[in-house]
């Protein structure tokens, strides 16, 4: 017990004795001016001490940059893999809504059906025909799908683009579209819902006619009287009947719109010129109304 005491007092002396010294040499180094021993010493230290630091700072340089590249390289790294799981996100995001709205067109399409027809199921434009003034293309429905020659092809709810000519396979149907030279339809022109009368405000007769595309190309109605109502934006849609005959198409089958209707005093009849409704380009499934 006696030792350990005497040890611990030999240990605490020796504390007060370094406390003392440090004072005594932190005086004297305050005091002394830049040129004396203590300075002499401390500068003469960090001379000796410069090389070795360089050598340790040659030797920890390399792997400092190693370490700065791998930690690069992981960055790097993390941000494509980033970049691509956005890039799959925003695939999947794109896949989805081209679905979506492939289901809505169907879902239309499905519900376009009117009571009392007939249809082919739903058929894809498998390519166009392209003979020198011709408008044709081919679809894939056929005989196997009760498909025959004369009958209406439509798109959407309600738009004829053309009708079935006698090139029919058991599974491939031939269309004649409504801008090819040989396509005729007899039509009526039908105001929007709110100019049921024509501009002067009196009563006008309903408009008819026979569409077809002329030598020049140019779709129109023709034999229109000159005194019946006819203007820009009218429905064209088909009549289905004349007279006592039926035609080859049911009624209010839509072909287009009016784009210029006018007359001479020498003209018999009216000019009426007409863009189509169902342009080829749009048609990516159809069908055939087989029966009315």
């Amino acid at each position: 017990m006696a030792r350990r005491r005497r040890g611990g007092r030999k240990t605490l002396a020796g504390l007060v004795a370094l406390c003392l010294a440090a004072l005594l040499l932190f005086s004297v180094y305050v005091r002394e001016g830049g040129t004396g021993p203590l300075h002499t010493v401390q500068l003469g230290a960090y001379e000796v001490l410069t090389p070795v630091r360089e050598v340790a700072g040659t030797a920890i340089s390399p792997v400092s940059g190693a370490m700065d590249n791998v930690s690069a390289a992981l960055d790097t790294s993390e941000e494509e893999r980033l970049r691509s799981e956005l890039s799959e996100a925003r695939d999947q995001a794109s896949l989805a809504s081209s679905l979506e709205e492939e289901n809505e067109r169907l879902r239309r399409m499905l519900e376009g059906e009117r009571e009392g027809y007939e249809y082919s199921p739903l058929a894809r434009v498998l390519s166009p025909v392209g003979e020198q003034f011709t408008e044709r293309i081919v679809i894939g429905v056929g005989a196997s799908d009760g498909v025959e020659s004369g009958q209406p092809v439509i798109m959407g709810e309600r738009t004829l683009i053309g009708r079935t000519t006698g090139q029919i396979t058991e599974d491939t149907a031939e269309v004649r579209l409504v801008k090819d030279p040989n396509f005729a339809a007899g039509v009526r022109l039908v105001p929007p819902a709110n100019g049921e009368k024509a501009e002067s405000g009196s009563e006008a007769p309903a408009a008819e006619g026979l569409l077809r595309t002329d030598w020049r190309g140019d779709l129109g109605v023709e034999y229109v009287s000159r005194d019946a109502r006819a203007e820009e934006g009218d429905y064209v849609l088909t009549s289905g009947r004349a007279g006592e005959f039926a035609l080859l198409f049911p009624p209010g089958l839509l072909l287009g719109t009016v784009s210029s209707a006018r007359s001479e005093d020498i003209d018999q009849y009216q000019q009426v010129e007409v863009d189509v409704a169902g342009q080829p380009d749009d048609a990516q499934q159809v069908r055939v109304i087989l029966d009315w």
